[in-house]
């Protein structure tokens, strides 16, 4: 269970918005849970707007607050975790909302399970409903993190992760692959594989350490101060050390002596591997991640043609524009007039120069929001998508088979 305060969120500027955000369109409703608290005779998603009169009122009575008096509030459960019911949800929300200090005020709570995994969101009227003083509660996350904790045991739910390094969780660009891909990144890939071909075997020298890693197209080599494997193929790499902490630097030196890096035909060997790390998703058509692929290499070809072509015309106005003053200062140098109008000449150009000078430094600013916004095919998931969309046979079937998956994870208990 993940809970956070939506500091930044384009719907925290007022509590109508934010209202209107929970409850979702009236075509398509987004709430399956509702709860109001201190709000007379609020009871479900409709009555949203004597919710907000309610609040408004209360709004009206304090003239010296800010603009910021919605507490935007998201508590989002593990896609593994268990649907629950409502009773569970409003024991969640009223403790977290106590636990903030909130507890007297006015707030709504809704359920939305329109993604992966089911999540609340909580509006609270920052200002009290009697007092009619703001309060702005301090050190709410880790308020938060720790109410959290509390609540997780009791309702069987996936712990929060500690801010504590966790040696099992894989790093973060792989994570980060993972989550936009939907592939398994190499680091995962070398813990599950890679790791146990090194521990089944009774390894004693350099060489058969090398001779394993190439049967599985991997070497071992240096970096920095300690070790990496890398896929001979593709170029990523992860540290040894977190393949398997007897695999670090320190303690394969200690066990075989100075580091000695991969002969030749080992790696040879592991460029012919069979066996090897492939990112492709393990449900994926194979035609359909190829073209994936093709989409990727071809986006990247014009984004770097695009950038190559900006560079080159960016240097060349820039060139163009400092020659053209370099040669009128030429110019206003051997005009036959006083010191005086000389330096105001020269004045003159200089705030000209200034001037366009802003004017390209904007034009190229433009031209580079431009070459970022190019289309490009986004991640597997949204690629599978858009061809859903386009009536792929193959996209849709893959839909298909997941629609299932995500039930369960769901609904698991």
């Amino acid at each position: 269970m993940i809970i956070r305060h939506q500091r930044a969120s384009a719907s925290n500027r007022g509590f109508r918005q934010l209202g209107r955000y929970i409850r979702g369109r009236s075509d398509k409703p987004r709430a399956t849970w509702f709860l109001a608290a201190n709000l007379p005779g609020v009871t479900g998603p409709g009555d949203l707007e004597l919710a907000c009169r309610l609040v408004e009122a209360v709004h009206a009575q304090n003239t010296r607050a800010g603009n910021n008096r919605t507490y935007h509030m998201v508590i989002s459960l593990h896609p593994e975790d268990r649907s629950l019911n409502g009773n569970e949800l409003r024991r969640v929300v009223e403790n977290l909302v106590e636990t903030l200090g909130f507890s007297g005020h006015q707030y709504i709570a809704a359920r939305h399970n329109d993604k992966d995994h089911e999540h609340v969101h909580v509006a609270i009227h920052k200002i009290h409903p009697e007092t009619f003083r703001i309060h702005s509660p301090a050190w709410d996350h880790q308020k938060l993190f720790t109410a959290g904790r509390v609540l997780e045991p009791e309702l069987g739910l996936t712990p929060l992760q500690s801010r504590v390094r966790d040696r099992e969780k894989v790093p973060q660009r792989a994570a980060d692959c993972e989550a936009h891909h939907g592939i398994e990144s190499f680091a995962r890939w070398a813990r599950k594989k890679l790791g146990p071909a090194l521990q089944a075997g009774e390894l004693r020298s350099w060489d058969e350490l090398h001779q394993t890693c190439a049967r599985l197209g991997v070497v071992l080599r240096l970096h920095g101060n300690g070790l990496v494997f890398e896929d001979v193929e593709r170029g990523v790499r992860v540290k040894a050390s977190f393949v398997g902490r007897e695999l670090s630097k320190p303690r394969l030196c200690q066990r075989f002596g100075a580091f000695q890096p991969a002969p030749a035909h080992h790696l040879e060997a592991a460029r012919t591997a069979i066996r090897r790390y492939s990112p492709v998703p393990a449900i994926a058509p194979q035609g359909l991640w190829k073209e994936y692929e093709q989409s990727l290499d071809q986006a990247r070809l014009q984004r770097e043609h695009a950038w190559s072509s900006y560079r080159d015309a960016a240097s060349r106005e820039r060139g163009q524009l400092k020659r053209r003053y370099r040669r009128q200062r030429s110019g206003i140098a051997t005009l036959p007039v006083s010191r005086r109008d000389r330096k105001r000449l020269l004045e003159q150009l200089a705030l000209r120069q200034a001037i366009e000078s802003r004017a390209l430094k904007r034009t190229l600013a433009a031209e580079r929001r431009a070459i970022q916004k190019t289309p490009h095919p986004g991640t597997w998931r949204h690629f599978v998508a858009s061809r859903a969309a386009h009536r792929d046979a193959r996209a849709i079937r893959l839909l298909r088979r997941r629609e299932p998956e995500r039930g369960r994870s769901n609904h698991s208990i």
